[in-house]
């Protein structure tokens, strides 16, 4: 495996491929990004790396027993910790602690990788701070993150950040377009939905995610009319599906965003299979209606990523979409 074949990641994988030919890897690395763009894969690639023992330049065979065993998860010295159910908790840091004690069993070194290294609470990020301020040798961290703001300050300035960039959309669109089959605008609309994330937008059931966004449109097109009771049906139904919610909000700021678009320059709307419906949108709104509208989705987005009560949120959301077209 070769950081090149990591699509979309040009910079880590020049910063990365730079580290290991000059043989200066940091002792800790925090990969940085929303999920499904590569930094799982690229910590794999950097484990093979450093333990193949018959390298093509800096890369991996990919070939011998040590990469075969990367490859299927059953190399000794590739540890990967994810969070148990919300949090990575104290208990799995001491895990970590107690195989810190042993040389790597077979390669030369021993990759620790934390996924979603957020995740750990208190007790877990004042342990893995212990082991980062006198890390054993032959031993590399990756932990992952969606941002540095998430962990404590004092580990991430033990750590050498990488930040991965969302994969563009275009590039997305048109691999979704070529491994999947899928027509141009469903392809476009999914990867701009999904943030750049390739990985999300490739296992994404897509019938069934079509099904969800025209069920969400129909109800966000038609909101202004309902009365209150539908209205906070549709808010618990929202804040029920946590797994969807932050997709949900996303659909909402592109519905709003699309029939403030479609005012001024319609051609650039995301949406295009609902054209006729952002059009009678755009007929009925103002300008700074529209304008409040997103900013009542924007302000639902921020308190929802401080664990603000969802359905408190969403409820609070909807009255403010709600209102409108002489409406109060």
């Amino acid at each position: 495996m070769v950081f090149d074949a990591i699509i979309g990641q040009e910079r880590p994988a020049r910063f990365l491929t730079q580290m290991l030919e000059k043989r200066s890897i940091p002792t800790a690395l925090l990969f940085t990004g929303v999920d499904g763009i590569g930094r799982q894969r690229t910590a794999i690639t950097l484990g093979m790396a450093l333990n193949c023992p018959n390298p093509v330049g800096v890369s991996a065979c990919g070939k011998c027993a040590s990469c075969h065993k990367i490859i299927s998860g059953s190399h000794p010295d590739m540890v990967t910790v994810e969070p148990d159910g919300v949090f990575i908790k104290i208990n799995q840091v001491r895990d970590i602690s107690r195989q810190l004690r042993f040389a790597p069993l077979e390669g030369g070194w021993r990759i620790m990788i934390i996924n979603d290294a957020q995740a750990m609470n208190l007790e877990a990020s004042n342990a893995m701070l212990k082991i980062l301020e006198e890390p054993p040798k032959h031993t590399i961290f990756i932990l992952t993150a969606s941002q540095t703001t998430d962990l404590l300050p004092t580990i991430v300035s033990r750590c050498q950040q990488i930040a991965f960039r969302p994969i563009p959309h275009e590039k997305v669109a048109q691999l979704l377009i070529e491994d999947r089959g899928l027509d141009r605008q469903t392809a476009r609309t999914l990867a701009i939905t999904t943030k750049g994330s390739l990985g999300k937008a490739l296992s994404m059931d897509v019938e069934k995610w079509k099904a969800w966004r025209s069920s969400l449109v129909e109800q966000i097109s038609t909101l202004s009319g309902e009365t209150i009771q539908p209205l906070f049906a549709f808010a618990e139904t929202l804040s029920g599906a946590k797994d969807r919610l932050a997709d949900a909000l996303e659909m909402i700021m592109m519905w709003f965003r699309d029939v403030l678009m479609f005012k001024v320059t319609p051609d650039r709307i995301i949406n295009e299979d609902f054209e006729a419906k952002l059009r009678l949108a755009s007929q009925r709104e103002s300008v700074s209606s529209l304008l409040e509208k997103v900013e009542a989705v924007h302000s639902a987005q921020k308190a929802l990523s401080k664990n603000a009560n969802a359905r408190l949120t969403i409820e609070v959301m909807l009255l403010h979409l709600r209102r409108g077209d002489g409406r109060n």
